[in-house]
């Protein structure tokens, strides 16, 4: 029986941790990115320990010595990114102390506006103080890491985990699948949308959730959240074959998708097109059917060029066009609004 142990990690102080940095895998595949937290509350992190507040606690798995082995690793984090990268930016001197901050050790000690070096030139023991703050980390051993990220997404459950973020603490074979379609080119260069909150995880389910609906009904099904965790459920293991015949033929759209789009292509500004233009590229290959990029910019122009006509006068505009522009707006995970765009750009161009 699998099993999962925690204790406290002893002299977990803030320098040695920042000195064992490199020892730590910041984002192993269940955590999600980093780099989201807004200047202010990384100031407000810094200022809580500075004043000698209470921190959440921090969780690492600590690997065996054979995953040591393996990956140079001696834990990787679980829960508590964001403030261990607050940490050690701070450190960095990539960013200061808010201008309002007031050090309550000593309230004629100006310490506002100042960076981690300022603190050491200016107060070398404030610094001392701040570097030998014992950071709450909690430790955890097992010997099964699917615990281990049902344990990040039980901890996160209180805090915005987007649905993406959640669905990929799940683990399993179609979770893999989905990391390995988005870091494919269409989501690496093509596409202008950010990855912060797992927006190309997001994509590459829906496009894994076409193919595993179209073997399971033939049938094109709503790309909602509760249809993609029931994939990555239903295909967390067993299935691992299956998967991996999805993965391949969403992998063969997609460089054919690849072979269009130009860098930060301005027709992929949006999640909502991405699952039309799959549909659209796997038509055009099975009836061997060569789309260029000219055909879908010209058609994306028509679509803004009625518009505006319509604004002017509502009966000159095509009919059609108004209804996909207004469809591209709302609900496009409903099936009903994927189709009938698809039938739509299809007629328009011809596929």
């Amino acid at each position: 029986m699998s099993y999962i142990e925690t204790h406290p990690l002893q002299h977990s102080t803030i320098l040695r941790i920042y000195s064992e940095k490199d020892e730590i895998e910041s984002s192993p595949e269940y955590q999600r990115n980093g780099g989201i937290w807004t200047p202010e509350k990384k100031q407000l992190l810094i200022d809580s320990i500075l004043n000698n507040y209470d921190i959440p606690k921090i969780y690492f798995h600590q690997y065996t010595r054979e995953d040591r082995n393996n990956s140079g690793k001696v834990y990787s984090i679980i829960d508590g990114k964001q403030r261990l990268e607050t940490i050690w930016s701070f450190i960095d001197n990539e960013f200061k102390l808010s201008d309002d901050f007031e050090y309550q050790d000593d309230e004629n000690i100006r310490l506002a506006g100042m960076s981690y070096n300022d603190i050491a030139q200016e107060y070398p023991k404030i610094k001392i103080k701040f570097d030998s703050f014992v950071l709450p980390i909690i430790s955890v051993n097992t010997d099964d890491v699917d615990l281990i990220e049902d344990m990040f997404s039980r901890l996160n459950e209180a805090a915005p985990l987007n649905s993406a973020e959640k669905r990929n603490a799940f683990g399993g074979d179609m979770v893999k699948a989905i990391r390995e379609v988005s870091n494919l080119g269409l989501f690496t260069q093509k596409v202008r949308f950010k990855n912060n909150r797992y927006q190309h995880y997001e994509v590459a389910a829906r496009y894994l959730l076409i193919e595993s609906s179209n073997y399971e009904s033939s049938k094109l099904i709503d790309t909602k959240k509760v249809y993609l965790d029931a994939m990555a459920k239903k295909y967390k293991s067993d299935n691992l074959n299956l998967v991996n015949t999805f993965k391949q033929t969403v992998t063969n759209v997609i460089q054919s998708m690849e072979t269009v789009f130009i860098n930060q292509d301005n027709l992929l500004r949006t999640q909502g097109i991405m699952v039309v233009y799959y549909l659209l590229f796997k038509k055009a290959l099975h009836e061997n059917i060569k789309i260029n990029r000219i055909d879908l910019q010209e058609f994306d122009e028509r679509v803004k060029n009625n518009r505006r006509i319509a604004e002017g006068n509502y009966e000159d505009a095509d009919f059609e066009l108004l209804e996909y522009d207004r469809l591209s707006q709302y609900g496009t995970n409903d099936v009903s609004n994927i189709r009938e765009r698809f039938r739509i750009i299809s007629e328009n161009l011809g596929i």
